[in-house]
This record gives structure tokens, sequence and C-alpha cells, in this order.
């Protein structure tokens, strides 16, 4: 598959690189970049620019790795023929995609991956490796018949919000089946991700209560996961029936999401789902019975605090050390003969 860089990414990255490149090499670049700005017309030397920095992000290897990561994944190579690799802004812009191209008359229209990452990625291989190969296998899905892949799921019938929560589900559950996948074949079932991916799975499918954890570890371990399958649990995750998960308030009946909680063990505490009768009782059930001579009491201690209160407030008026710290400024004291006006009055 043939990779082209954005110039902004190209850019970026080697000027980026003056940080860690050898002193001599770091001179030379700069006397090349000080003979382009001598070039008088305007496009002339932006594209001498972008040929100088290409040349460079050459020579200094940082494309490498990731065409070697892209190269591990020959299914993809099979599927497609082009690849463009973005900058992006943010680390969660970073990711990949596929396209369709825009041609014009009949032809072959092969979708083009397109990689976005942030020129401090290429200095950081761990992360560009784990980045690219989890990216990667979303790209190898999307391309595979036997996953399936459908760009939507079908729309719910509580409306949008409810619509977001099933992406949201989707997308955890399928980032769970790729990190297994890839722990597989890095010989390590129990890869750090694992850990990372169960809180996160935890988090979004505490409807599930007891059976939270054999669920994770059915998905994480699954070797062939399909849209069809993921789609089907993300709508209805297996159990929720049971809990009386319908995803509604009861009382509004708005689309609500649970907040699960995770202990340290790492087991899921999720919320306990109670009928509006229950909940009337259990806030029956916390009322106690008052003295009503104490609330007397409180009620005149708070009242003297208060007449000491108003007193202090109407000194500040008539303070000579306040107006002083503080300076000309109306209205900071209460004037209790003044008519109230509207904020529009004089």
């Amino acid at each position: 598959m043939h990779l082209t860089y954005d110039p902004g990414l190209v850019d970026e990255a080697v000027l980026l690189s003056e940080r860690t490149a050898p002193r001599d090499a770091v001179r030379a670049f700069r006397r090349e970049r000080d003979r382009v700005y001598e070039i008088t017309d305007p496009d002339e030397r932006e594209a001498a620019f972008e040929a100088l920095h290409l040349r460079w992000f050459a020579g200094l290897q940082l494309p490498n790795l990731v065409e070697s990561l892209v190269a591990e994944r020959a299914n993809i190579g099979e599927w497609l023929e082009e690849g463009r690799v973005l900058r992006a802004v943010t680390r969660q812009e970073e990711g990949a995609d596929l396209v369709d191209q825009v041609m014009s008359g009949e032809g072959d229209r092969r979708p083009i991956l397109v990689l976005r990452l942030r020129p401090v990625t290429l200095f950081e291989p761990e992360a560009l490796r784990a980045l690219v190969r989890h990216e990667l296998m979303h790209i190898a899905d999307m391309l595979d018949p036997a996953f399936g892949y459908q760009r939507a799921l079908p729309a719910s019938d509580d409306g949008p919000s409810r619509d977001n929560v099933q992406r949201d589900r989707y997308r955890v559950l399928w980032d769970v089946t790729i990190d297994g996948r890839l722990a597989r074949a890095g010989g390590d079932s129990r890869h750090p991700t694992r850990e990372v991916r169960w809180q996160e799975f935890a988090a979004t499918f505490s409807m599930l209560g007891d059976d939270c954890r054999r669920a994770f570890d059915e998905w994480f371990d699954n070797p062939h996961p399909t849209h069809a399958a993921l789609a089907a649990f993300a709508m209805a995750p297996a159990g929720s029936e049971q809990t009386g998960d319908s995803g509604r308030c009861p009382l509004c009946r708005f689309p609500v999401e649970r907040v699960a909680i995770v202990d340290q063990d790492g087991r899921v505490a999720g919320a306990v789902p109670f009928e509006v009768g229950e909940i009337a009782q259990r806030e029956i059930e916390m009322v106690h019975s008052v003295d009503e001579r104490k609330l007397d009491g409180q009620a005149a201690e708070l009242g003297a605090q208060v007449v000491v209160r108003e007193k202090r407030i109407a000194g500040l008026r008539k303070d000579p050390g306040v107006r002083a710290r503080r300076g000309r400024q109306p209205g900071f004291g209460v004037d209790a003969d003044r008519q109230s006006r509207g904020p529009c009055e004089a």
C-alpha cells in the first residue's frame, strides 16, 4: 500500500526532530531552510519548503515505523491500494478510518485508508505501535466480509439520546474484542489492556450486575466477533431485561444511563433499580421523629445570630475604617430609610 503524508504533519515533525537530532544535522537543515527563504515567488517558496521537509522527514526515518505497522496487516493491503497519514491536533483525534474515493467515470473505487496522528506521536514508538495496531484492527474488521460491518446501528425508538448510548456501548464492545485478539496474537491473554478494558466495560454495562465480569471475559476472549453480535448486545445487553433496566426514568420517561461504581477489587457495584413504589417507601422509612423543643431552641439561637449580623452589615456604611480600606464604593452600605429602586433608576 502506498502512503502519502500530510504536509502539515511532515513540517511539524521535522521541526520537532531538531530537539533530538545531532547538532551537525540541525545546522545543515537550517542552512537549507534559509536558502528557501530567499525564493521570492510565494508558490515556489511554499513548494520548496514542502520538498525540503519531506526529504528530511524520510531521511530521519520518521515514516518507517508507521509503514512497517501497516505492512503487518497484509489483509488490509489486499483490499486497499492507497493510504493517507494526516495531522491530528489532539489525542482524541488520533485514529483510523476508511473514506470513499471521489472519481470521475466508472472504475474500481477502492476506499482509502486515513490515519490521523499527532506529530509528537511519531517520536513515541511504544505509543505509536499500540495506537496503530489497535486502529488497523478496526480497519481489518471493516473490510472483512465475515465481520459484516455496517456504518450505522438501527435507530432506537427512544430517540437520539438512546442512539448515543447504543453507539457508545458498541464502541466499548468493539475495543474489548480488538484488544483481546491483539493480546492473544502477542501470546499474552493477560495483557495490561485487559484490566483497562474491563474498567471501561464495567462502567458501560453496569446493568449486568454480577454477570458483568463473565460477559466481559466472553467478549475479550472471543476470536471471531461480528458486527451483528456487537450491535445486538449493545442494543439489548444480555440479562439487562432481568434487572428491570428499561433505560428510562420511571417518572419522567426520559432516557437515562446508570453510573457504575467499580470498587478497588474490580467488582461492579451498580445502582439497584427501584420501582416507583419502592422509592417512595424508602423515602418514608428514612424520616425520623423530631423533638420540637430542640427546634424552638435552635430557632431562637439562629434569630440572635441574625440580629447581630444585621448590625454588623449596617455598620459598614458608617465605619470609617471600612470606607478607608474599600475606597469610594457607593452602595456597599445598607440604608434602611432609602426606598427600594429598580436597577435603572437613579
